[in-house]
């Protein structure tokens, strides 16, 4: 990570900068690698002594989207902010919200590098001034814990794409403030403690809004549900999830554990125990999709839709590479939900044109504004 404490690239004079006369501020921040080549030239005085408050504003728009997981940079917003000129680093520095984004990289295993490293990141984080904080953890290494033990409580957005002991350790440790979570393991060693990192999660029942499992080597099962059940009100301000189960019967109960879910993406993993679902009501999703993640088949899925009501369903996205659709089953679901439903996308390989076109009529005449999409991998008959 670039030391923030570097020396900043502007002169004396609070009146200059980096900046061609007429650029704007958006312009030079954007250009900020080439900053070097204009370090003498004049910087308007009409921008130099806009408020802090208007500064501010103009300062949030430069900073990189915190999706593209980018790490610290001088080069980029907010570090460059502090090295064109005396005011702007002034501002920059006094303002929490723009260090409330960090994606923590490469750490080294060299004390003196590490003693270094961890002074930069800390002084990241202690900008903030205790804001809530969205953090990526893109490095392995058990120094993960000490570094942020102090902001644990500011901890509200927190991506994980690698596992090891520290990323286990933060997650068993209370986060009060977690709204966000996002995992992406890809890698076997993780099973061996899956139960109990799966048991943290489960337990974030009054803070939780979105979590996102998105490793192939994290699945929920059934029993992890059961001992879930004892902890009211289970998930009740999520609204998104995203996570892969062993199987179909563990969707009723992950959507008990979130009353307020609106949206829930599925990835159904390699396991065909049927187990009986019982019926559930669910009045809050709105957007279901479930992907076989390139199995044949999707076990079980008639007896979903015979077990749930979703009165306030507004898009269903199926997705196996031969699946047999529940025809006769869905049209029961549709009648008994009397839901909007505004799109549905499935595939269905052993149809013929005709018999596609039938059954879209039908579900047409449930629902006249349906627009029906069979999926273009799907190879039906002529």
């Amino acid at each position: 990570m670039p030391d923030l404490e570097s020396p900043v690239l502007y002169s004396g004079d609070p009146d200059h900068s980096v900046m061609r006369t007429g650029q704007s501020v958006s312009a030079i921040i954007a250009d900020g690698q080439h900053h070097s080549m204009i370090l003498h030239e004049g910087l308007g005085p009409a921008v130099s002594r806009l408020p802090a408050e208007l500064l501010s504003d103009i300062f949030m728009y430069t900073l990189p989207p915190f999706d593209e997981v980018l790490a610290p940079s001088k080069l980029r917003s907010p570090m460059l902010l502090t090295r064109l000129c005396r005011r702007w680093r002034e501002v920059a520095v006094d303002m929490p919200r723009l260090w409330c984004s960090l994606s923590i990289g490469y750490m080294s295993d060299n004390q003196e590098r590490w003693q270094r490293e961890a002074f930069r990141y800390n002084t990241w984080l202690e900008r903030s001034q205790g804001l809530p904080l969205s953090l990526a953890l893109m490095w392995s290494s058990d120094r993960l814990t000490d570094l942020l033990h102090p902001y644990t409580n500011q901890i509200s957005s927190l991506r994980i794409h690698i596992y090891c002991t520290a990323t286990r350790d933060i997650l068993l440790n209370d986060l009060p403030a977690l709204q966000e979570l996002t995992i992406n393991w890809n890698n076997h060693d993780f099973g061996i403690e899956r139960t109990a990192t799966a048991q943290s999660i489960l337990r974030r029942s009054f803070t939780l809004r979105s979590l996102k499992m998105t490793g192939r080597w994290f699945m929920f099962r059934w029993d992890d549900f059961d001992q879930f059940a004892s902890f009211k009100p289970g998930w009740p301000h999520l609204t998104h999830i995203e996570i892969t189960l062993t199987q179909l019967d563990v969707l009723p109960k992950l959507l008990q554990q979130g009353p307020n879910l609106s949206s829930a993406r599925i990835l159904l993993a390699e396991c065909d125990t049927r187990i009986p679902i019982s019926p559930y009501t669910h009045t809050k999703l709105q957007s279901l999709h479930i992907n076989s993640s390139g199995r044949p088949k999707i076990p079980q899925l008639c007896d979903l839709l015979n077990a749930l009501t979703l009165p306030y369903l507004h898009e269903l996205m199926v997705s196996c590479s031969s699946l047999e659709w529940c025809h006769g089953v869905f049209k029961e679901f549709l009648a008994r939900s009397n839901c909007p439903l505004e799109s549905l996308t499935f595939g269905y390989a052993y149809s013929t044109a005709s018999e596609l076109d039938r059954m879209k009529a039908e579900y047409m005449m449930l629902i006249p504004s349906l627009e029906v999409v069979v999926t273009p991998s799907v190879r039906h008959r002529s």
